[in-house]
């Protein structure tokens, strides 16, 4: 969400960009189907005594139609919330155990259903994968060039884990470094970008020219201290 926090809700991240969310949530709305619509669909789908879209093909339990009873969706949103949290492995080992039983017991079509759900629990735990032991809020920028091209490639990472990843390649118009690459890539990142958008810290390949305005400038943009870095040039703070 954005905006003022709410007194008892709990919440997962930061994620830089709304897609990053989605795509976590998505996969695992397969192996925890809570519901995510809002009261109003909810009520209108007890009235009709028919579940979404998303009840149909399986990614909400339907509370709305008594699919699943208030206890069993409260467990099913701490199960979620648990993983979110980064308490993966206990639920991984469940559903392998279960699909070597219904494998073992030739229910081939649970088997496959369960693999298919290790699949996305593993898919999402790969997009917050834990990179950077310190729970580090940092933005990791690396480029690939040769004459004509420039690849860039951005890893959001926030509390040490990766929350998200973006790339382009574009043209090099003009005879620039890499340290000039870097800046139009920050220009390009952060031009219309405010508040926890800006990590504290951008690391880099290349540092660009003026470094220091670069630092002053990301920190206007952040609202409070946010500094460019090169890993290989600089020691980073603690």
């Amino acid at each position: 969400m954005r905006g003022q926090k709410k007194k008892g809700v709990r919440y997962f991240g930061p994620y830089a960009h709304a897609w990053a969310i989605r795509e976590t949530v998505d996969l695992m709305l397969r192996v925890f189907p809570v519901r995510t619509c809002s009261a109003g669909v909810f009520r209108n789908a007890a009235s009709a005594g028919r579940p979404c879209l998303l009840g149909y093909i399986g990614k909400c339990s339907a509370p709305c139609v008594g699919r699943v009873s208030p206890e069993e969706h409260r467990e099913l949103a701490e199960e979620f919330s648990d993983f979110m949290a980064g308490r993966t492995g206990t639920y991984i080992r469940r559903l392998e155990k279960q699909m070597t039983i219904a494998a073992e017991d030739m229910e081939y079509e649970k088997a496959a259903r369960l693999r298919d759900d290790i699949a996305a629990l593993r898919r999402a735990m790969e997009k917050n994968a834990v990179v950077l032991a310190d729970a580090t809020d940092a933005d990791l920028i690396a480029l690939a060039e040769d004459e004509l091209e420039a690849a860039v490639q951005i890893f959001h990472v926030r509390g040490g884990r990766v929350r998200g990843q973006r790339g382009w390649v574009t043209d090099k118009v003009e005879a620039v470094d890499t340290a000039g690459l870097v800046e139009h890539a920050l220009q390009q990142l952060y031009g219309e970008e405010s508040g926890e958008a800006v990590p504290k810290e951008v690391l880099v390949p290349a540092l660009p020219e003026d470094a220091e305005a670069v630092s002053a400038w990301l920190s206007g943009r952040r609202g409070s201290s946010s500094r460019c870095a090169c890993p290989s040039a600089a020691t980073r703070r603690p």
